[in-house]
């Protein structure tokens, strides 16, 4: 073995006995592991030793079917209180409850790679959640993992899981403070927690300034706003990027009167098995052992060297010859994609007509390339009855990132035919029926009237002791959860108002997909011009850097429904909401900043 090897050989091993220590961000700052401060093996920086990895086993793409996430449990009573969620017991009473039980299990990326995970129910990367508009939710998390004591590896048992985008209550939010612990753990911590979700559009409470036209009749709340793909991932701060990493994620479908999830009503898209979630991720494994590989101690980022769907590396795909919808999910930790479908070496042309996981104005039609940064999801529709029976396509990435993980490598391109760059084949059988249809436009934006406007508010991303900061702060647990902090948070916002959100990168080199939580906004300005009518959509990421170099913009939000006045249980905790980098590494090395809406 060379020297080289042996090294990375060695910094690997010291990575995994950190991991299984427990270690946190918090932790090796202290041992001045981050910033650089101590060094190992011949003067190098241990902070680079960390980062140390060893190509992962060889791997046959095309060899297996692409799994297709189950649908969630449904239970048919569970209890609980209603007067715990704000909107519940008077006003969207829960006609249906999900029960997702998280647990750790052996899973096959591949053929010869077997691993430890962790997932909210028996498919990696699922179950598949369907919540529809109009019908209240709640979810019932068991936490059957590992306790602390038990746990080995990277991760940590203690979860938050998170409905990503979701306009939701506090307390059904799942931010990081929400922990609920593992079954058995010492201290008697309870092991379950039960989310609520309105299902309700926003403007719900006030709907000053909806026309009626777009006014549900049901909940009360702006059309225009629906969502429409989303997921639920684990938020536990410090720990985020490894325990999603690990395997908590999964896909959420939104539906209503309109996208029906019904071929033969409403806007009739793809649905039923048309309707198929791709989530995204890239993954390394030991080259020994074939296990999953990770390094949590890395602050720029995290990057695989296989690129896997629903979990698995490569696989392909049996499509008839009709109309097909992909919801498609970037599930990180920090790779971006420039996606492609690709046949003879030639682009294909397809229709996009979500972003951010919400449906855009209007369809965008005979689209080539669709880009996703961390946590964004893009519904793309592709009619293969355009191919015979026996073609072969490939969904494959265009983008390069630099080997550090911190985002897009401006100066490179590469050969999306290449096999490296391929993530899925798809193989054309035979023809289906097709009752199927993708209008033209859908919902129009809900206006922007900055009268409405109360206060412009500043934040500002940046590098601090090795990690990261924004407004010049790091987020530490510890004193976002003290009670002095929690009584008098920094951040306040007038429930019911809107604001201008100016958010400003000062960390040159650096890509940041910044996610706000509870609301979706409309970028006005970047870099101080004005984005075009024609090119605003709603969306909950905000793309720091990439390669229009993007420094900074100007985002309008509205800020609307929490927290519930008739509230009875009000805590510290309502009202507090949370926004950071979706580049997961960031965001468990400090890049986070709380709010709090205030009445």
């Amino acid at each position: 073995m060379t020297s080289t090897k042996l090294a990375a050989r060695r910094a690997i091993e010291l990575r995994n006995q950190l991991s299984a220590a427990k270690f946190g961000r918090r932790d090796l700052a202290k041992l001045g592991l981050i910033a650089g401060g101590a060094y190992w093996l011949k003067g190098a920086s241990l902070r680079r030793a960390l980062a140390a990895s060893s190509a992962s086993p060889r791997t046959t793409p095309w060899d297996e079917p692409l799994p297709i996430p189950g649908p969630a449990e449904l239970e048919d009573d569970y209890p609980y209180d209603p007067s715990d969620y704000q909107y519940c017991s008077n006003r969207f009473l829960p006609n249906r409850i999900y029960h997702l039980r998280v647990k750790e299990r052996e899973h096959r990326f591949a053929k010869d790679l077997r691993s430890k995970v962790w997932s909210y129910g028996e498919d990696f990367g699922g179950p598949l959640i369907d919540f529809r508009y109009g019908q209240p939710a709640v979810l019932h998390i068991e936490n059957d993992l590992p306790t602390s004591e038990e746990h080995v590896g990277f991760g940590h048992p203690e979860i938050a899981p998170h409905l990503h985008n979701f306009h939701t209550a506090s307390e059904s939010d799942g931010g990081p403070w929400n922990w609920t612990h593992p079954k058995g753990n010492i201290g008697g911590h309870p092991n379950t927690r039960n989310q609520h979700y309105c299902m309700a559009y926003a403007g719900f409470d006030l709907k000053k300034g909806i026309p009626a036209k777009w006014i549900d009749p049901v909940t009360g709340g702006d059309k225009r706003e629906a969502l429409t793909t989303l997921f639920i991932h684990d938020h536990r701060p410090e720990f985020t990027a490894a325990n999603v990493y690990k395997g908590m994620v999964a896909m959420v479908r939104n539906f209503d009167d309109d996208d029906t999830g019904d071929e033969t009503t409403g806007w009739r898209l793809p649905s039923g098995e048309y309707d198929v979630p791709l989530i995204l991720a890239d993954k390394q494994f030991d080259p020994d052992s074939g296990e999953l590989a990770f390094n949590e101690f890395s602050v720029d980022g995290w990057l695989g060297d296989k690129l896997t769907v629903n979990g698995k590396v490569q696989p392909y795909m049996e499509v008839k010859r009709r109309k097909y919808r992909f919801r498609i999910l970037n599930g990180g930790p920090s790779r971006f994609y420039n996606l492609l479908l690709r046949k003879d070496g030639a682009n294909q042309p397809f229709d996009q007509i979500t972003k951010s996981g919400n449906l855009l104005p209007r369809t965008l039609q005979d689209v080539t390339s669709v880009d996703l940064w961390v946590a964004e999801r893009s519904d793309i529709v592709i009619d293969f009855r355009n191919y015979k029976k026996g073609d072969k396509l490939y969904l494959s990435n265009n983008l390069v990132m630099m080997a550090d993980g911190r985002g897009i490598d401006r100066g490179r391109s590469t050969n999306p035919d290449s096999v490296s760059n391929q993530i899925l084949e798809f193989r054309v059988t035979g023809a289906a029926e097709d009752p199927s249809r993708v209008p033209n436009a859908f919902r129009p934006l809900p206006s922007i009237n900055l009268n409405e406007v109360v206060k412009i508010r500043e934040w500002v991303l940046g590098r601090q002791n090795g990690m990261w900061a924004i407004n010049g702060k790091l987020w530490d647990p510890d004193i976002d959860h003290s009670p002095e902090f929690m009584l008098n948070p920094t951040n306040k916002v007038k429930r019911n108002s809107a604001e201008i959100w100016k958010i400003r990168s000062t960390s040159g080199g650096w890509d940041h997909p910044m996610h706000i939580h509870l609301e979706e906004g409309i970028i006005l300005t970047q870099n101080g011009r004005a984005v075009p009518e024609a090119d605003r959509y709603r969306t909950d990421i905000y793309r720091l850097g990439g390669t229009q170099r993007i420094d900074e913009m100007e985002i309008f939000l509205r800020f609307r429904d929490f927290p519930d006045p008739a509230y009875g249980k009000t805590t510290p905790d309502t009202g507090r909401y949370v926004m950071h980098c979706h580049n997961t590494m960031h965001e468990d090395h400090a890049m986070m900043a709380t709010w709090n809406i205030v009445a």
